[in-house]
């Protein structure tokens, strides 16, 4: 006698009005709770770390070619010839460790030495605290905003000059006193602010400034910038220039190479994170475990009435099977809804705060749909395998299903 099919039967059961009923309930909000806190969480996770690559992006190069010592080197025209075939802008950067002096005060900084065609379009100075009205000179100097704070000054109204100070062989470094260092005196021209790292040591000349201050007529780096801004991963520019120059004896750096200890550590605490918070998903969901055994011992009578009618007990086990599968799809559904509208809100109305001195007001997240259906899938085969386990546990004995002789 045909009675109903496993999975309309698992369905069945979790309506009604019976004590088990409410274990069910129980059971699904807690399923929703932790699928919605994890999908939650990983799009707060997804929106740092949009926010942080774009952060990124922002300052520094897409890429950056290196020679394979680490040294200074002059490039050949093979490879101008190669760079200039790309889509990409570049220019060369000369990098020195200097002393900068005033009156007041002297510290160690990073100058750069960029050409001029692309220093005055260069990404750092889109954001300039001060700047003078003239047109820059020869020995114009662009100071970051950490520098000219440590240096006694916060803008350049009545500043006149600062002494410059780095070694005649960069390769030696400060060894020995005055002798062996260049000195020059230069005029402030402007103080950017990007971030606290490269604002609090760095410093912009003219790149031609700098090879004529000196004998080193050499580059430390190329650096490459992508303009195509709808683009792309973080190192797609590297991967580009890499394959590009596959052949050529230099190193290529993307952001994230510049910057490993910064993803490593969002990469750990991503991993940690989903692995506590699939830790609490597998707590809640034993209480699926629990809501099929008191189910099944509930349904004794309805189970023996069954049984007598002919229906198979395989088929009366598969029901509670297909019951908690059914809490947990319908758990992680609800989960899923609560995420996707807890993440709009946020987008909309940024009623979470960050507080004080970051650059955005609210916390950013960004909600991923194909890793939402990896938790719901996630969360829907615990349940199933612990349902598996449950109904196996309801066993013919249990549901006193004997047949009479």
């Amino acid at each position: 006698m045909n009675v109903g099919h496993p999975i309309k039967l698992g369905w069945r059961y979790l309506f009604g009005r019976r004590l088990s009923n409410g274990v069910t309930r129980a059971a699904t909000a807690g399923i929703s709770v932790g699928t919605a806190a994890m999908i939650i969480v990983l799009s707060a996770f997804n929106g740092l770390e949009k926010l942080i690559k774009s952060s990124f992006e922002d300052i520094h190069p897409s890429a950056e070619i290196f020679s394979e010592d680490g040294g200074r080197f002059l490039p050949d025209s093979s490879l101008i010839n190669k760079l200039n075939d790309t889509h990409f802008d570049w220019f060369p950067v000369l990098e020195q460790k200097a002393v900068i002096q005033t009156p007041q005060n002297e510290i160690l900084v990073d100058i750069k030495g960029i050409p001029f065609q692309n220093l005055e379009s260069f990404i750092w100075l889109d954001s300039l605290t001060s700047k003078l009205s003239t047109e820059p000179v020869r020995e114009s100097i662009w100071l970051g905003s950490g520098v000219a704070r440590q240096l006694g000054f916060s803008d350049l109204n009545g500043l006149e000059t600062i002494q410059l100070y780095w070694p005649r062989n960069p390769e030696m470094g400060f060894i020995g006193m005055e002798p062996s260092l260049n000195k020059k005196s230069l005029s402030p021209y402007a103080i950017f602010q990007t971030n606290s790292k490269i604002d609090n040591t760095n410093v912009l000349v003219f790149l031609n400034s700098l090879h004529g201050w000196g004998k080193d007529h050499r580059w430390t780096s190329i650096q490459i910038w992508n303009s195509r801004k709808e683009a792309i991963q973080m190192d797609y520019a590297a991967e580009e220039i890499r394959a590009l120059l596959k052949d050529f004896p230099y190193i290529i750096k993307g952001p994230k190479d510049q910057e490993k200890a910064v993803f490593r550590v969002m990469e750990s605490e991503g991993l940690i994170t989903s692995a506590i918070l699939g830790f609490i998903v597998l707590l809640a969901s034993l209480g699926l475990y629990s809501s099929i055994i008191l189910t099944g011992l509930e349904r004794e009578p309805q189970s023996a009435i069954l049984s007598a009618l002919g229906f198979p007990k395989n088929k009366i086990q598969q029901s509670f099977f297909w019951n908690g599968t059914w809490i947990s799809v319908l758990g992680a559904t609800i989960g899923f809804l609560i995420s996707l509208l807890a993440v709009e809100i946020q987008t909309r109305f940024g009623l979470i705060k960050l507080g004080e001195g970051y650059i955005i007001e609210a916390y950013p997240v960004q909600f991923s749909l194909l890793q939402s259906i990896e938790v719901c899938v996630f969360v829907i085969a615990i349940g199933t395998a612990l349902s598996f386990i449950a109904s196996k546990k309801v066993s013919i004995d249990t549901l006193k299903l004997r047949e009479k002789a």
